[in-house]
């Protein structure tokens, strides 16, 4: 509880973190006198054989007193810790805004007005913070000091009315989540309320209530997600397929339908899937097998793009550097090829296009090389012309 870093600089240990020191030391005293002196008394009555439920009854009674003193003691040494930080909270909020204030100097005057606007809401956002933490811990310590001076009966009529408001509360909140198809979020609330509340039955009443309506609206849901679902995978669109699919499920999580529909849904897509990657397979083993590289090289591009993770596309990537590189040597050879082909024509301006592409993107190769040798002659033959 007490911590040394946050006493005050000045003066070292004073009053207030002294009565903070006692006060909190007392109520572990208090705590430590209360538990022995139940366990002794215990042993006293069940020893002597005269213990009755009355008895027993009252020292229990006792001894949570003394711990709910131990408690409210313990409470007060916060409170008192809280309060007594509280300038030092204050000026360092003062001193951020100082701090921001002095970092905008060289800005512009609306930069300048935004910096010192935003130090002083982050300062008083704190405060609140503050405020809210402590008054939330001052309202905790009067709860358990009215609850360690009721008796056992008021303590039983202080729970039922606290757990009839809960009631009441719920009844109404209820309905509006299932107006939304929130059922998770309602089920989720009556099941907490349960926890602190067990023995009220209106639990499996709103229960009961949240299923029923839940149960009506999957029906309509079902048949709706079902029917888009068909005309999405007649268009093979498996995506918004599966879209819809797992906004059904978010609706209705513990539905065996929903759950059916899914996964007939990732299986239909699996086999489409295995469809369509044997297929790009085949094609480009076939171009293989016909040495149409450039086609191979293609399909095996394609099949790792659609399909990265699968089987194939591993084998494919190994594939893909011999692949390119017999892809590059036949197209070189065909645009050599087409380039003979047109100086046999006599189309030598076409020629001489064809000679430059080829040079530019294959530079280093053996046919860039002999057509570099060409080039000087072939542009003499057409200024000849």
């Amino acid at each position: 509880m007490y911590d040394p870093q946050e006493a005050p600089e000045e003066g070292g240990l004073n009053r207030t973190w002294l009565a903070v020191f006692a006060i909190g030391a007392g109520a572990i005293l208090c705590a430590i006198i209360a538990v022995a002196w139940g366990i002794g008394r215990y042993y006293q009555l069940g020893r002597s054989g005269e213990g009755t439920f009355v008895s027993f009854l009252e020292t229990t009674a006792l001894m949570l007193s003394g711990l709910g003193l131990s408690l409210l003691l313990w409470g007060c040494a916060e409170i008192i810790r809280k309060l007594e930080t509280l300038p030092q909270t204050l000026r360092q909020a003062a001193q951020a805004v100082g701090g921001e204030q002095t970092i905008s100097e060289g800005r512009d005057p609306l930069e300048r007005i935004g910096y010192r606007s935003q130090a002083r809401s982050e300062a008083a956002a704190g405060l609140e913070e503050f405020q809210s933490s402590l008054e939330e811990l001052t309202v905790l310590m009067r709860e358990l000091r009215d609850i360690s001076l009721l008796s056992e009966s008021e303590r039983k009529l202080r729970v039922e009315a606290q757990g009839r408001a809960l009631v009441g509360q719920l009844q109404e909140e209820i309905p509006a989540l299932l107006a939304e198809h929130q059922w998770v979020e309602a089920r989720r609330r009556v099941q907490q309320a349960r926890t602190r509340f067990p023995s009220f039955r209106e639990w499996d009443e709103l229960e009961q209530r949240i299923e029923a309506m839940r149960a009506a609206v999957e029906t309509r849901d079902i048949e709706a997600a079902q029917r888009q679902i068909d005309d999405l995978l007649s268009l093979e669109a498996f995506d918004r397929a599966m879209s819809v699919a797992r906004d059904l499920l978010d609706r209705h999580p513990q539905s065996a339908r929903a759950q059916e529909i899914a996964r007939r849904v990732s299986l239909q897509r699996e086999k489409i899937d295995a469809e369509r990657r044997a297929k790009l397979m085949a094609q480009a083993q076939e171009a293989v097998h016909r040495r149409e590289w450039s086609r191979a090289l293609s399909l095996a591009n394609d099949l790792i793009r659609r399909f990265p993770k699968s089987s194939e596309a591993e084998a494919l990537r190994q594939q893909l550097p011999t692949l390119a590189e017999n892809a590059e040597i036949q197209t070189r050879q065909q645009m050599e090829l087409r380039f003979r082909e047109l100086l046999r024509q006599g189309k030598f301006q076409a020629a001489l296009q064809l000679a430059q592409e080829l040079i530019e993107r294959y530079p280093n190769s053996p046919q860039a090389e002999v057509l570099r040798e060409q080039l000087p002659r072939l542009q003499e033959r057409l200024k000849l012309r």
